[in-house]
Formats: C-alpha cells, sequence, structure tokens
C-alpha cells in the first residue's frame, strides 16, 4: 500500500510540475507571426502597357513576372522560369480559367517565395543561388504561343495572346539587364527550348 501511495505522489508531483511549466511558457512573450528571415519572398510585377501592346492574360488583365535580382559574380547571369499551366482545351475550360490564376493576374498572389532552383541560399542552391532570377507567369491558355484577335463566345471576350505575353515580358527584361547577360539558363514544361532559339531574336 505505501509503495503505490508513493507512485501516485510522485505522479502529482509530476503534473504539477508540467503544468507549472506549461502555465509559465503560455506567458513569456510570443514572436511576432511574420515570414521567418529564411524566407524569400519576391513581388509581382505587372507588364506596362501590356493592353497597348495586346499582351494579356486570358480576360485581358496585364501578365506578370517576378524578378530577384543578382548579385556579385552572379549579377549578369540570368536563369528565367516559364511557369507551366497547360492548355484549355475549349471555350468552356479557357472561361473557367479567366477566373483562376491560369487565366488573370488578378487572382495571382502579390509575393511568392523563391524556393529550389530559384533560392537565394547559397547552401541549397550553390549554382545560381546570386543570379537574376526570373519566374514569368502564365495565364494565357496555350503555353506562351497564342497570337489571335479578340474571340467572343456567349458574350465572353478571350485573349489567346501568349506569344505577345513572352515578347513583352522580354523586352523589359532586356532593358532590365538581360541582354548583357553572360550566362542564361531555364527551366518549364518543355517550352523553354523553343522559345530559347526565338530569344536571340529579340535581341
Amino acid at each position: 500500500g505505501g509503495a503505490v501511495g508513493a507512485t501516485f505522489t510522485v505522479a502529482l508531483l509530476a503534473a504539477a510540475l508540467l503544468l507549472a511549466l506549461s502555465l509559465y511558457a503560455s506567458s513569456l512573450p510570443r514572436a511576432p507571426t511574420t515570414p521567418s528571415s529564411s524566407s524569400n519572398l519576391v513581388g509581382l510585377t505587372l507588364v506596362r502597357r501590356a493592353k497597348e501592346k495586346g499582351a494579356v492574360c486570358l480576360d485581358g488583365s496585364a501578365p506578370g513576372y517576378h524578378l530577384q535580382r543578382g548579385s556579385g559574380t552572379g549579377s549578369q547571369n540570368w536563369l528565367l522560369h516559364l511557369e507551366g499551366g497547360g492548355w484549355c482545351r475549349n471555350l468552356r475550360s479557357c472561361a473557367s480559367r479567366q477566373k483562376s490564376v491560369l487565366g488573370s493576374s488578378q487572382y495571382m498572389e502579390c509575393q511568392i517565395e523563391f524556393a529550389g532552383i530559384l533560392s537565394n541560399d547559397k547552401f541549397q542552391n550553390p549554382d545560381f543561388y546570386n543570379w537574376n532570377k526570373v519566374k514569368i507567369r502564365y495565364c494565357d491558355g496555350a503555353s506562351f504561343s497564342g497570337n489571335v484577335k479578340n474571340e467572343l463566345q456567349n458574350g465572353t471576350k478571350f485573349f489567346f495572346r501568349g506569344q505577345r505575353i513572352w515578347e513583352a515580358v522580354m523586352s523589359e527584361l532586356l532593358l532590365k539587364g538581360l541582354r548583357h547577360a553572360k550566362q542564361l539558363s531555364g527551366f518549364s514544361n518543355r517550352m523553354l527550348c523553343w522559345w530559347a532559339s526565338h530569344f536571340h531574336s529579340l535581341r
């Protein structure tokens, strides 16, 4: 009986100690819930005078991209990421995309985190951490390849202007230093090789 009573007493003391520690921890000031210092958020840039150039998303909004400037030995090297999104195969699916991030910049995040091959962490991304890095947002419905006039269907306008989006973004990036690139690399869903050859005609 005495051994059981002693064990019960120790258990109560342990529970009381855990409760006291929990209450003490909850009374400590909490760190603000802001992104950690290791996060790598990059803002969205909308193409200037997009409508004037006819370079617009499916819904007619301006397309966008995220640019993080390089530094040091990577200041004249560029890494491009063409965001994938597939194709909308009929007007119904294209109409649904107009109300999403895949067809309108109105739904795009103001900031996104650059991670992996886009990271600026030297240990996580030793090859490209200090390069100029660009993520070109997808919003045209045809993998940056369309260039047709407005198509009206049941009162809804569709803009298939992927090629113009690509050219408008490249024109802005050339002015921001891409024309002086010593090294150019990139990745996407099978589109980059085709556009890499087209890029030379824009320089």
